[in-house]
């Protein structure tokens, strides 16, 4: 006789998301732990990771109030997303000012949080 295993609980987004603030959290934590007089990247990283920070939670709270059906999880994703990337539009702008080193770091952490999204909420949800 063979045991089935049990199935795993399925990720609300909400869940999906908080996955995604606990990465920027630990980045939160590492960026401060470099913190000293010369390196003002640290500043930078902080700032940006706070702001995304709260993209991210704002979208927890939209979730929260939804029924995290399909088309829900979606609209929330689409929007969330369609912000980041908005964002990152803009950071790419800004590669050929005066700010363009800011502008590189914060173009970095704003795609690695795209591509967290899109892990964990997986391209289905996206699509949906």
């Amino acid at each position: 006789m063979t045991r089935k295993k049990p199935l795993e609980a399925e990720m609300t987004l909400i869940d999906e998301l908080v996955v995604v603030l606990a990465t920027l959290a630990a980045q939160m934590s590492a960026a401060v732990a470099e913190i000293n007089d010369a390196n003002v990247g640290a500043v930078v990283s902080i700032r940006h990771i706070a702001r995304l920070i709260t993209y991210i939670s704002n979208s927890v709270a939209v979730a929260k109030a939804s029924n995290d059906t399909p088309p829900e999880r979606a609209r929330i994703v689409s929007s969330l997303l369609s912000t980041l990337r908005q964002l990152e539009s803009d950071e790419r702008m800004q590669l050929d000012t005066r700010r363009a080193v800011s502008a590189q770091h914060e173009l970095s952490i704003t795609t690695a949080t795209i591509a967290q999204v899109l892990a964990v909420v997986g391209d289905e949800e996206v699509a949906a």
